[in-house]
């Protein structure tokens, strides 16, 4: 059986690096679809214990997967907060594909375009590092995709007050690495 069940995370501070003891996405080697195939077999033939092996294996697959998300969409908020365009790049999937609606802006598609954007972004007047942090963070897998959705909340230097945006983040894994292939970000007033 596949849990539905999210990783929910009240507020996460964006830190600079990698989060430590968070697992490689290499370290990922069962592929969950098989994993959930042998499990319904194992469930039909009705060998239990099997199921039960099968059924622990695919739960660690999947904590694996959401802690490779978390670590990229940290890796994401680190390169948009210090306004770093080298990470920023890296952190997206190459694509035609991909797509960013900031707030107040309509769909930027293709990963050229994207980046473009991204550059406009970290050249307004803005002085770096922004201060961004997250709350009500979700994290959903499914096999090579996964996503997050969050609260945003986004000050400038020298501001008193919060941006606030509802992010929805979506991931995919190209040979074992997640990258952002969707950011889309709106304006949230309470």
């Amino acid at each position: 059986m596949t849990s539905t069940r999210a990783n929910k995370v009240s507020t996460v501070h964006v830190k600079s690096g990698e989060a430590e003891g968070s697992p490689s996405t290499e370290s990922i080697t069962q592929d969950e679809e098989t994993l959930q195939r042998d499990l319904e077999i194992a469930i039909k033939e009705e060998d239990y214990a099997q199921a039960a092996k099968l059924r622990d294996e695919l739960r660690v697959l999947q904590e694996d997967s959401r802690s490779a998300i978390l670590a990229a969409n940290t890796r994401f908020y680190n390169a948009f907060k210090n306004g770093d365009l080298v990470t920023m790049h890296s952190t997206w999937a190459k694509g035609d594909h991909v797509y960013v609606v900031h707030p107040s802006a309509g769909r930027i598609s293709g990963y050229d375009m994207v980046m473009q954007s991204w550059e406009m972004v970290c050249d307004a007047d803005y002085e770096f590092p922004l201060q961004i942090d997250l709350q009500d963070v979700e994290v959903h897998v499914r096999g090579d995709l996964g996503y997050v959705t969050c609260l945003e909340l986004v000050k400038t230097k020298g501001s008193s007050s919060w941006g606030r945006q509802v992010a929805t983040n979506v991931f995919e894994k190209v040979d074992g690495k997640w990258f952002m292939c969707i950011h889309h970000a709106s304006h949230f007033d309470e």
